[in-house]
């Protein structure tokens, strides 16, 4: 196999799967739909928070009629408590304040509002001097952690209200902790939210090594109690929305957008899905609805979405992450897993389209509500109450911060999940791990991420040295080669199978090895995938500085475009793609044989396009990876140099040309096998002992193939007989 066929077959391999994903997936083989689940009567009324006043316009009588009624009723309905509007802020955004988090959360729905992180290294992309929002970055009516309990909302529906949009009581609150209450209007049920934020102490810790390990700073709790206040038993349950307005960075140029996941308990398969599939599901339900001559609002859509696309496993973890960011949220039940699984807390989990982006659907704002299994209460007294505790994780994607308990959230992190992963068995997942580590070893040693990356690139290329310059001797000799296969091409121009049997008796004769250039391609590919996903998920490269570069986790962006450009192409001039190419060009030219034959030509005239495609590609790359490309084909150029033409040379420009055998005179041969066999008996005896010498694997290959070829020839010469005999006879 040629060195070149294979590097072909790789290039159009990753651009095959590359557009298969991408493209012909997602149009041609949607995602399929799940029958719509049975859903028992009266469940879903009130439990979504959308305002929807047209439904309740139309339900409520005329102001006369309702004063008729209000007159003959033995009482009036109860009016819902009125509480001032406030916000709580807990933690701070002092990095030396021992809080990783600064949580700002609303009376109104006691929901949260936003979600800042105090690490210094995190700003905001747009502006150096703000903390990023990760979440609450959206103008949307949904809150994060706003709840939803039927048996409350049935009451508050009448004055126009609900729990997620009523302003609920400030009990308690300090900078640790905000407790907020709620009281249904006619006082049979009261709820109740704590929100609790730890802080670490600044006195006996490094907080640098304690931002990048410390998961319980980066997880504000939330407890959830519901008390029966009659003397009636009560059934409540109630729904919880997920994290919303999560920030999306680099819209030009990301190459992750928001993806809604899930990981249950047991067996069940984890769930990821993305803006664009949770569109294309609103959209084709709506299309559904309108065909049957329905026309849902908001809330209805969401009704139809919970009933048709719902997750009932027991959750280990939902959330929403980004590129480098997450927002996950846990059930902490301190049961063990059997009983979590058969009395789960969470009986439903089903995704929401918060805001749809018409310009690109990537790009809008999803997210997911919780439906919780019906809680038994009892009479006012004992066990009157329940209580569900939920964990908040909102931080950067690290694996110190991700693998511990509760979130276990180890797939979030996209580098033990994929494609690659599998079929490598797990081994580029693991790599990626290595890859982050050595990285950061190297930072630590005082390195900026840049000059990180570069001895990164050496450390890999010098631990393959010995596959490499392996590939590189056979790609020499073959090049070596090249005049002789002209030489047969030319002595037998229109055999071409005779040319194929000399170019192998030439390998054979210079212990040359085809596959020996291919073998270290497919050792270097996991090693390779595991770097590109290390510097492509590597949170640390974000806004870090090398040379011209800004952030290295994003396009180079040296200059900007004076007039408009295409969103494919995006405002910015990117160097390092350019470079990355012309390096690649640069390599073709020094190092690939000329072509021998028009099908070589043929194949390097596509390598120096599949070079200008790989350039396409790289423009959108993080300037982090261009910056391994560069270094790594300087490396290779400076290593196929430094091997030198000598420790290549084949050493046997004085002996004759390869002289290619007639298949026939063996056919002949075989065929007088017997009749002189006694012959060559007597003369081996006479003939002086040889040393046998020991036959390669490619070796015995190549006779095989040989042996092969012989008798489809004896095959073929048979049947052309016995053709022309039928004619004769005829």
């Amino acid at each position: 196999m040629d060195n070149r066929r294979f590097v072909t077959f790789l290039v159009f391999f990753f651009a095959f799967t590359y557009l298969y994903n991408a493209i012909i997936v997602p149009k041609f083989f949607p995602r399929p739909v799940k029958p719509a689940a049975v859903e028992p009567e009266g469940v879903l009324d009130g439990n979504l928070a959308d305002d929807n006043e047209a439904d309740e316009s139309a339900e409520e009588p005329p102001d006369g009629a309702e004063v008729a009624a209000e007159s003959d009723a033995p009482e009036a309905a109860a009016k819902p408590a009125s509480h001032p509007q406030k916000t709580i802020t807990l933690g701070s955004l002092e990095p030396d304040s021992g809080y990783f988090l600064q949580a700002e959360i609303s009376s109104v729905g006691a929901a949260i509002e936003s979600v800042q992180i105090t690490d210094p290294k995190f700003k905001e992309l747009d502006d150096r001097n703000k903390q990023v929002t990760v979440v609450g970055t959206t103008t949307a009516d949904d809150r994060t952690f706003s709840t939803a309990i039927s048996g409350i909302d049935d009451q508050l529906k009448k004055h126009g209200q609900s729990l997620e949009t009523a302003s609920w009581e400030v009990v308690s609150s300090d900078q640790s902790q905000a407790t907020f209450a709620y009281e249904a209007p006619d006082g049979k049920l009261r709820v109740e939210k704590q929100y609790r934020l730890s802080k670490v102490d600044v006195n006996k810790k490094d907080m640098s090594e304690e931002f990048e390990t410390n998961a319980a700073g980066y997880t504000v709790e939330m407890e959830l109690t519901i008390q029966n206040l009659s003397d009636e038993p009560s059934t409540v349950e109630f729904e919880l929305q997920g994290p919303v307005g999560v920030v999306l960075e680099n819209k030009a140029h990301t190459r992750k957008y928001r993806d809604i996941k899930l990981e249950f308990l047991g067996e069940d398969d984890d769930v990821t899905l993305s803006a664009n599939d949770v569109v294309d599901l609103y959209e084709t339900t709506l299309a559904e609805a309108r065909s049957q001559g329905v026309s849902p609002n908001t809330r209805e859509l969401r009704q139809l979405v919970r009933q048709k696309e719902p997750w009932t496993g027991a959750i280990r973890y939902a959330g929403v992450d980004v590129q480098f960011f997450a927002a996950l949220m846990a059930p902490l039940d301190g049961r063990d897993e059997a009983q979590r699984m058969a009395n789960k807390w969470i009986e439903r989990t089903y995704p929401i389209l918060v805001v749809k982006d018409d310009s690109n659907t990537n790009e809008s704002d999803i997210s997911f509500r919780v439906v919780s299994t019906p809680i038994e209460l009892q009479a006012k007294g004992e066990k009157d109450s329940a209580t569900r505790n939920f964990a908040f994780f909102v931080g950067p994607k690290r694996s110190d911060l991700l693998d511990p308990p509760p979130m276990e959230a180890k797939r979030v992190l996209d580098i033990d999940t994929g494609f690659f992963n599998t079929i490598s068995l797990g081994l580029v997942g693991l790599l990626v791990r290595l890859m982050q580590f050595l990285l950061s070893t190297f930072h630590g040693l005082g390195l900026p991420y840049g000059l990180a990356i570069i001895c990164l690139t050496a450390l890999v290329r010098g631990c393959m040295f010995p596959i490499s310059r392996k590939q590189a001797i056979s790609a020499a000799k073959m090049k070596e080669l090249q005049p002789k296969i002209k030489e047969l091409q030319l002595k037998y121009p229109d055999d071409k199978q005779k040319v194929a049997q000399g170019q192998m008796e030439l390998w054979r004769k210079h212990n040359i090895n085809p596959l020996s250039g291919c073998m270290p391609l497919l050792f270097q590919m996991p090693i390779f995938i595991g770097l590109y996903s290390c510097l492509n998920t590597a949170v640390d490269l974000r806004m870090s500085k090398f040379l011209w570069i800004d952030n290295l986790a994003a396009p180079d962006a040296l200059f900007e475009f004076p007039f408009a450009m295409p969103a494919i192409v995006g405002p910015h001039i990117n160097v390092l793609p350019l470079v990355t190419v012309v390096l690649f060009l640069v390599q073709q030219k020094l190092f690939m044989p000329p072509p021998a034959d028009e099908q070589a030509e043929m194949t390097q005239k596509m390598m120096n396009m599949m070079t200008f495609m790989f350039g396409a590609m790289f423009w959108h790359q993080p300037a982090g990876l261009c910056l391994y490309f560069i270094c790594s084909s300087l490396w290779g150029i400076a290593e196929r140099k430094l091997l030198g033409k000598a420790s290549v040379s084949l050493g046997d420009d004085d002996q004759p040309s390869v002289t290619v055998k007639d298949p026939t005179s063996d056919t002949k041969k075989n065929g007088n096998k017997k009749n002189g066999n006694s012959g060559r008996q007597s003369s081996s005896k006479n003939a002086p002992p040889q040393a046998e010498k020991k036959q390669g694997f490619f070796a015995k290959l190549m006779e095989a193939a040989e042996e092969a070829q012989k008798q489809a020839e004896q095959k073929r010469d048979k049947d052309g007989k016995k053709t022309g005999g039928k004619r004769k006879g005829r």
